[in-house]
């Protein structure tokens, strides 16, 4: 039986790369480094997902079974089970890339010796290097001769994954700690040159001609798009994100900030992004993304507002692509000024936000974290907005 290792049983890996492993015939070893989670799964070998499905309007419930757990403690065992999968997959986060890489490691080194067949690594970490980094941290265990083979038989590939999985809602009445709610969407994109075994043959996976477009395309569009809803809708006081479309303020600004993205994408990529593509994937955009069954909140998809406002990230990433392009950004500049807005007392990475811009002003902040020129044309737009909304958050 074919087998998948799994770093990382949470949202995605239980809510999306569980699914398609299982579908696919694949046998699932999770690798987990929750205690509680490690042995229930090991227990129970099975887990509820429930797809909530935006265009059919409907609830599918699923069992996924033919799995197994181990604790990210057992080594030697993950070694094992590594030596002879015939593929990899980690959804653990970026930060815990490094300290997943030794047992890998350790892994590679044992299946050059029992089972030395190519085999890939999918990383579903939601970052462009992810890939690399995970390569550099695993190479720093390896000698000279196993990297030689590592290089010609170890891929690292790079994943774009857009299924949304919001946390578990206490509205199904389902208290089982393994069960995950998620859409239903159902693609996962990688990066075809960097594979070294053979394409794997499992729905939804898909190979792609320009990993790097496609990758900014989702970047650009999905969480751009998700990033205006949360923080405009936090801005107006909604509590979901599928609420703020019915706002006329909220969708002008989400439609005139991918009308934006959409133009620069298509004239950065034009043999792989054009306008047609982008009106199709932003009908996919906000049937998803306007789906009232997910109930998922403006809190969690505003949260971590210092990392989402950084240079390389959705907001400023999506400002600098537009001007790049001789697009002025005007309506993501407003998504920017609300996300510096955002000053929810339950996430602590705002309450540092707003500490730093009452301490040291909005002007050094936006240079600091997001490399905006405070004097520059997009600079007095940012900080324009932001103080237009910092009024209208004192009104609601």
């Amino acid at each position: 039986m074919k087998k998948s290792v799994q770093f990382g049983a949470g949202n995605i890996g239980r809510g999306f790369m569980g699914q398609l492993f299982w579908e696919a015939g694949f046998k699932t070893v999770f690798i987990e480094a929750r205690k509680d989670i490690a042995e229930l799964l090991k227990e129970k070998k099975k887990y509820p997902l429930k797809l909530l499905d935006a265009y059919k309007k409907r609830q599918v419930d699923m069992i996924i079974d033919n799995i197994d757990c181990l604790h990210s403690n057992d080594t030697d065992k993950i070694a094992s089970e590594i030596t002879f999968s015939n593929v990899i997959c980690t959804a653990v986060g970026i930060k815990i890339l490094e300290p997943i890489s030794r047992v890998i490691a350790e892994g590679l080194k044992k299946r050059i010796k029992e089972n030395p067949v190519p085999v890939d690594i999918y990383l579903c970490e939601n970052t462009l290097e992810a890939p690399t980094i995970l390569k550099d941290y695993v190479y720093r265990y390896l000698n000279q001769p196993v990297r030689q083979w590592a290089d010609k038989t170890i891929g690292f590939v790079g994943t774009i994954v857009a299924r949304m999985v919001p946390p578990s809602s206490s509205q199904f009445g389902i208290k089982d700690p393994l069960f995950v709610v998620a859409d239903a969407y159902h693609k996962l994109p990688y990066d075809g040159s960097a594979i070294k075994s053979e394409a794997l043959e499992i729905e939804g996976m898909h190979t792609v001609n320009n990993f790097n477009a496609e990758f900014e395309r989702k970047l650009y569009t999905y969480n751009l798009g998700h990033a205006a809803l949360g923080y405009l809708g936090f801005l107006k006081g909604y509590t979901f994100v599928h609420e703020p479309f019915a706002d006329p303020f909220i969708e002008s600004i989400f439609n005139g900030a991918l009308d934006e993205t959409s133009e620069a994408l298509s004239k950065k990529y034009p043999e792989d992004i054009n306008m047609k593509q982008q009106k199709e994937i932003r009908i996919d955009v906000i049937t998803r993304f306007g789906n009232p069954m997910l109930q998922d909140t403006v809190l969690r998809v505003a949260r971590d507002p210092i990392r989402k406002l950084g240079s390389d990230d959705r907001i400023i990433g999506s400002i600098n692509l537009c001007l790049d392009y001789g697009i002025f950004p005007e309506n993501i500049l407003k998504i920017c000024a609300a996300a510096y807005n955002f000053d929810n007392s339950s996430d602590s990475i705002a309450i540092n936000l707003q500490k730093m811009i009452a301490d040291s002003g909005i002007e050094k902040v936006i240079k600091d974290i997001s490399k905006i020129d405070p004097d520059s044309k997009t600079g007095k737009k940012v900080i324009e907005y932001f103080y237009e909304f910092k009024n209208l958050r004192k009104e609601k």
